[in-house]
């Protein structure tokens, strides 16, 4: 498949805030160029041509005021706050999350990311209804050198969390601390084998003697998953090159045009391989990634073979293969000061 094209604005989005404005002579090249833009050929049609023409009169409105730069990103894009500095230690990573499921869902996410194992459950407060999707928004804060995790407190203030501190630190996790998964991208190759092996190398091999029987090739995927799901930002480059890596697994499905929790266009792509009739072996994790900058937007689940849940004997729903059953979907990822904050 053709990979979909990345447009001017995409690399304008990856200017970190804390970079020096320029003076009012190295401005006037770049103020030329985004009147161009205006006055070209629509590349993505007559709405996709406004909404360039828009983030261009703005973007060059800023720069002539010396102010801060705001993007004006497809009114069914969440707003991402623009980090202001580099991440310490002591910072922490922002999530927030809708999950969307059908039944009663039971969760197995990564350490630091809503990626993982999804099962259903044939009955529990209610029948099971594969029809019938439930939803509910998580936020969650890891530190950035990986020692503490927090959730936010659901039975007293929205600003309460309840952190949580592991005794012997990342080394008790199966993934890599966000300050760690960062400093891997930062030196990724853009090579897609060769920045794969340079994933599977750093990776955190399992500690669980029960672990899922994967095919390699699921088993990459998961890594890979992991580092687009764990770190505090993705650039534009390294997202390309994952993009490239997951494609060219064995067994990668074609990217599939879909819509994230939030409305948003992704594309979902997932490893076809081993799918057993047990409850945590039945579905597929696909990642979501947005189709023009290959941003990590989340993950979804589909069965990944015909079953019935709970089992036939148990009286639950059939579900057929293909069927999706449940979308964990990114809304925003900050780096923030302490637990609790979001912005």
């Amino acid at each position: 498949m053709a990979e979909p094209a990345m447009d001017e604005m995409t690399a304008v989005r990856q200017l970190r805030a804390d970079a020096p404005l320029p003076d009012r002579a190295r401005l006037a090249p770049a103020h030329r160029r985004l009147l161009d833009e205006i006055e070209g050929r629509p590349r993505h049609g007559r709405a996709g041509w406004k909404l360039k023409a828009a983030g261009a009169v703005a973007a060059v409105t800023a720069a002539a005021l010396l102010s801060t730069l705001t993007l004006h990103e497809d009114d069914r894009t969440p707003a991402q706050p623009v980090p202001t500095a580099t991440p310490r230690p002591t910072s922490w990573v922002f999530h927030q999350v809708r999950l969307d499921t059908v039944c009663d869902a039971g969760m197995s996410p990564f350490d630091y990311s809503e990626a993982g194992v999804l099962q259903l459950w044939p009955g529990g407060k209610r029948p099971c209804d594969t029809k019938t999707k439930t939803s509910l928004d998580s936020y969650r804060w890891i530190r950035y050198d990986g020692t503490s995790t927090a959730l936010a407190d659901r039975n007293t203030a929205p600003a309460d969390v309840q952190v949580r501190t592991d005794p012997l630190g990342p080394s008790s996790r199966q993934m890599l601390a966000p300050r760690e998964t960062d400093a891997l991208l930062a030196t990724l190759p853009d090579d897609p084998d060769a920045a794969l092996k340079a994933i599977l190398k750093k990776s955190v091999p399992t500690r669980v003697t029960s672990a899922y029987r994967l095919t390699q090739a699921q088993r990459d995927f998961d890594e890979v998953v992991e580092v687009l799901s764990g770190a505090s930002a993705v650039p534009a480059d390294k997202a390309r090159t994952i993009y490239r890596i997951i494609t060219g697994l064995e067994g990668a499905t074609e990217p599939a045009r879909a819509t994230d929790g939030a409305g948003r266009k992704v594309l979902a792509i997932g490893i076809d391989g081993n799918f057993r009739d047990y409850a945590y072996e039945r579905n597929s994790m696909q990642v979501l990634l947005d189709p023009e900058t290959f941003a990590y937007r989340g993950v979804r689940w589909v069965a990944g073979m015909d079953y019935y849940v709970g089992g036939k004997a148990s009286g639950g729903p059939f579900v057929a293969k293909g069927t999706v059953l449940g979308t964990a979907t990114r809304l925003a990822t900050v780096v923030v000061d302490k637990a609790g904050d979001r912005n």
